[in-house]
């Protein structure tokens, strides 16, 4: 199973969606799922955001030795994933909504890129909880 979650840089959002699924699919001894992430206005190469970092950290998830930095996302991508799950129904509309295997997160998850600590840790939090439901629906 190959999931990849999509926001706009790839540096807040989607690689902080792609730690909690890890870790989900970590704590649940789920195996053989492959969780990237990428963005589809960015550059490559670009570092995770340091408060999205610290707060994933704040609300108890495990980093790994993993280091993220941005990808941008191809349509090449399409193919290649089980599921592409967007954090906007925009990131779906840019992507295509005719493609069976692209969803978006409901409600959208809001960016918090410049913005305070706290909004970063309200972002991972709101991730934390409709990840969970996420995994329930694609594993249960």
């Amino acid at each position: 199973m190959k999931i990849l979650f999509v926001c706009t840089g790839n540096t807040c959002r989607s690689p902080m969606a792609q730690i909690i699924f890890q870790n989900l699919c970590t704590k649940n001894k789920r195996k053989g799922v492959k969780v990237q992430s990428a963005g589809t206005h960015t550059s490559c190469g670009l570092p995770q955001n340091n408060k999205g970092v610290q707060a994933l950290i704040e609300c108890g998830e495990k980093l790994g030795k993993t280091t993220i930095t941005s990808t941008k996302f191809h349509h090449s991508m399409i193919e290649k994933f089980d599921y592409i799950v967007c954090m906007t129904y925009e990131h779906k509309l840019w992507i295509g909504e005719e493609y069976e295997n692209v969803h978006a997160m409901e409600p959208d998850i809001e960016d918090p890129y410049a913005g305070t600590l706290d909004g970063y840790k309200k972002c991972c939090k709101q991730l934390q909880q409709e990840l969970c439901k996420l995994y329930g629906r694609i594993f249960n």
